[in-house]
């Protein structure tokens, strides 16, 4: 499943799209990203007469939201998808007028450039871009890269269930005594003043247990490192309760990593049945410019390598198997009833089939339209 196609997804940060275009491929599709007069642009990667990558196209009228195909010359308008010329034709070539190129709608927020790829008309971006992350206060740092893996897979990898068991030996939480299990876990859906997610709650944190016929876990002992009591990290940050939450169409928010008073978004991007790119975009609230630079100091000292890179290594190494996984099974399903923890999975996989736009929908794109002869065939949209 190549992700819900009728939502804004991050493709590139602003300042990797200059004069030269970009090629990207998102959701199963190579699109083409231009710039021109500082605008942001989108068009299928692919030239309707013979195929011809258009990011290989030439800007041969510069002033002009405009880019001529390398092979023969034709030139597309990049803000609706018309033929605009056929250089190799001469000023009066027929084609003129009658074959277009799709293209995508663009917007540019934070430092990002998003595109919509769905079929239904665009929301407005803010519908999609998590409040926080685009207020005018917020500092955000990016890191991002092509994962192997199915992007699902990753999204139902959020949760305790892993949690307090992976990441135990990471050296983000070294120093503390994890918990051994959530008591009365209850996955929920609500409205913050950051979207709507899909998040926990329970009655008790249980730090130690006895099982039976094998003894007690956690054990601390030989760890006198361990000194910390580590349990639910979360703190009212902007009112916000949760601490790891999930929404659509496939975003991890983790309150307090990797530094604590900053809000962690994942965006998991398909792009094949089996890639991904994943996108970590830690944000800070810096008070001053001085806490700026000590915000800073933390980042790229500790929060950056401790906790957006290794700490996360670990999921993508499951994720990486969890993908293989499903493969060889056809699919895998949340187990709920025999696993208590996987209630978090359920839920999501429930909130997305009742809640993702135009699941289930059969529909054609009219955004760039070639011709009733040339159009492409309806894509569907397929549910969790």
């Amino acid at each position: 499943m190549l992700g819900f196609r009728n939502y804004w997804y991050p493709a590139c940060q602003s300042g990797e799209l200059k004069r030269r275009p970009l090629s990207i491929t998102m959701l199963g599709e190579q699109l083409a990203f231009f710039r021109r007069d500082g605008r942001a642009f989108a068009t299928k990667d692919e030239c309707p007469h013979r195929g011809t990558p258009l990011s290989m196209g030439k800007d041969e009228f510069p002033g002009t939201n405009s880019v001529a195909c390398r092979y023969h010359g034709w030139v597309w308008d990049l803000e609706d998808g018309r033929c605009l010329a056929a250089l190799t034709d001469g000023p009066d070539s027929p084609v003129v007028g009658r074959v277009r190129v799709r293209t995508y709608p663009v917007e540019e927020r934070k430092g990002i450039v998003w595109v919509w790829m769905g079929n239904e008309a665009p929301v407005p971006v803010e519908d999609d871009v998590p409040r926080l992350l685009a207020r005018d206060d917020t500092k955000i740092r990016v890191v991002k890269g092509l994962t192997y893996g199915n992007w699902r897979a990753h999204a139902e990898n959020i949760g305790y269930g892993h949690a307090l068991m992976l990441h135990r030996d990471s050296i983000w939480v070294l120093t503390r005594q994890n918990p051994a299990f959530m008591r009365n876990f209850t996955p929920y859906v609500s409205e913050d003043v950051d979207g709507e997610w899909v998040a926990d709650r329970s009655e008790e944190i249980v730090r130690q247990a006895e099982y039976p016929g094998l003894g007690t876990w956690p054990t601390l002992k030989g760890k006198p490192w361990r000194y910390r009591k580590g349990g639910r990290l979360s703190t009212d940050l902007f009112g916000l309760k949760a601490f790891i939450s999930l929404g659509l169409p496939g975003i991890n928010r983790v309150l307090n990593f990797p530094l604590r008073g900053g809000i962690y978004y994942e965006f998991y991007v398909p792009v094949d049945e089996d890639h991904y790119r994943l996108w970590q975009i830690t944000c800070t609230w810096p008070k001053n410019p001085l806490d700026a630079v000590w915000q800073a100091l933390r980042y790229y000292a500790w929060g950056r390598p401790a906790g957006v890179r290794r700490f996360i290594q670990q999921d993508k190494v499951m994720v990486r198997h969890s993908s293989d996984f499903a493969k060889r099974q056809g699919s895998y399903r949340p187990s709920p009833k025999i696993y208590r923890p996987d209630a978090f999975h359920a839920l999501w996989q429930d909130y997305a089939n009742r809640t993702a736009r135009g699941v289930g929908l059969d529909v054609t794109s009219t955004n760039g339209t070639r011709s009733e002869a040339e159009a492409e065939p309806a894509e569907e949209t397929h549910a969790l």
